[in-house]
């Protein structure tokens, strides 16, 4: 390693997963309608690219280690895709994925798109349904004011629905805690409803009206959430998701380095070195697209400030438990998403995703089933990391007590991640400004630890972060 030749800028990124390979695709594609001359280097202290995008494929099942897909109804890696040319790679879920549920009171219950089913049965008792019917008269959250989720929907909804609905639902997309997480930074969208219209029954029916009216307008309306959950089509890959990051990895070519993390950064009258475990390089703009911790170590000389910050966010633990079997053993093969359990029921595991379902003919061979069983999160630190012959044992334990499941698997495996998912606990934006802040100028903040933990999210901010690199280039 060395320095760029003449006068070629060179932009460094720091973290080989999807947030920092997607922002290296985003700083060059930059650069070639700037007509700048730039060098992109990515270290990544892994022999591998991808993170969490990765996926165990054995006899025929490819079991995925972290997410298993994106949501059409956002533009951000659908985007992505079609500039990489990779749009019949694509894999959108069966319609069978929409059909989600909830185990409550020892059944499963299916979440209704249509609010009157919902109101007609679900997981909440009808005592837990009419306290959603008060929502408009509870008060709003004080103007500028951060607060849990927990205290949100226990003011807004009730304590049956944060116990029952919201708590399922951020154990799904955060394995999270809602007693200690942040309305604005987990569910802005929620928290802006509620701010502009007042309360989410008044959103609801404002929302609406909109659409009506933009209907008549013969405009496009979008596509909504409701009741069972988010709006839009759960969308992977053909290959599993890695196949976007592996994309990604091979049109880096020879300036992607795998095995050689990134230790510090140093910065000498404005100028900024990049210290890895093979060397140095100087660099005009670095994107950090690490975990939190990491970026917090990467830090702690050039911006301890940042870094005291960073290293508080929390990170839950999980592990992905992966059952096969053979079809025809099972009384009758689940349909649908699979399903969530609230913290109240005490079980050990957070639910179950019927994966053969949700992409039926991709990730098991014919005549078998897959199923991820999703252990861990924020509030239960042990069981993911029980000794493999008890964490299956304890998975097939509560498939068997949630979902009558008592066949035997003829596949399993385990992944298990110790810094899964990040929490974005309560004033958690107000933190993260100020660690924005300290930044040493030129130095670039991006990943699931910050502003989204979904793939979309990641995606998105992978590209203000490229071109707020670009911005310091140009200034420079």
């Amino acid at each position: 390693m060395g320095q760029s030749p003449g006068t070629r800028k060179v932009v460094v990124v720091v973290g080989g997963g999807v947030s920092g390979l997607a922002a290296a695709h985003f700083a060059k594609k930059a650069a070639r309608e700037s007509g700048l001359a730039l060098k992109i280097v990515l270290f990544e202290q892994e022999k591998r690219a991808g993170g969490k995008f990765d996926a165990q494929r054995k006899d025929g099942y490819l079991v995925e280690a972290g997410p298993n897909g994106f949501l059409d109804s956002k533009p951000w890696t659908l985007d992505l895709v079609r500039e990489l040319g990779m749009e019949k790679a694509l894999l959108p879920s069966d319609q069978s994925a929409a059909r989600r549920f909830i185990y409550s009171r020892g059944r499963l219950h299916e979440l209704k798109a249509s609010p009157l089913s919902f109101f007609l049965g679900g997981p909440l008792s009808p005592a837990g349904r009419l306290r959603i019917l008060a929502e408009p008269l509870a008060p709003p959250t004080p103007a500028g004011q951060d607060t849990s989720l927990a205290e949100f929907a226990r003011r807004r909804l009730g304590r049956e629905a944060l116990e029952r609905l919201l708590d399922p639902m951020v154990s799904g997309i955060f394995a999270g805690d809602p007693y200690r997480m942040s309305l604005k930074a987990s569910f802005p969208r929620i928290a802006q409803l509620e701010e502009e219209y007042g309360g989410l029954t008044r959103a609801m029916f404002g929302i609406a009206a909109e659409r009506k009216r933009a209907k008549k307008r013969g405009e496009e309306t979008g596509i909504s959430s409701g009741p069972a959950g988010p709006g839009g089509v759960l969308t992977s890959f053909k290959a599993g998701v890695s196949q976007l990051t592996d994309r990604l990895a091979s049109d880096m070519g020879e300036d992607i380095h795998l095995g050689d993390g990134v230790k510090s950064i140093s910065v000498h009258n404005g100028s900024l070195t990049v210290h890895t475990g093979k060397g140095e390089l100087r660099a005009d703009a670095v994107i950090l697209a690490t975990p939190a911790c990491a970026a917090a170590g990467i830090l702690e000389l050039a911006a301890p400030e940042s870094s005291s910050i960073l290293a508080q966010i929390p990170y839950s633990p999980m592990a992905v438990v992966g059952f096969g079997y053979d079809t025809a053993a099972l009384h009758k093969p689940p349909n649908g998403f699979g399903y969530l359990i609230p913290r109240v029921e005490n079980r050990k595991i957070l639910g179950a995703l019927w994966t053969s379902s949700i992409f039926p003919g991709h990730r098991s061979p014919e005549g078998r089933f897959l199923i991820r069983v999703m252990v861990g999160g924020a509030r239960d630190h042990e069981t993911p990391f029980l000794a493999d012959e008890d964490l299956i044992a304890t998975a097939r334990r509560e498939l068997a007590a949630t979902m009558g499941l008592t066949a035997e698997p003829s596949f399993s495996t385990i992944i298990r991640w110790r810094e899964a998912i990040p929490l974005y606990t309560v004033g958690h934006l107000e933190r993260l400004a100020e660690a924005e802040g300290a930044l040493p100028a030129g130095v670039v903040l991006a990943g699931n630890a910050y502003r989204g933990v979904g793939i979309n999210d990641c995606v998105r901010e992978a590209e203000v972060a490229a071109l707020k690199a670009m911005e310091t280039l140009k200034q420079s």
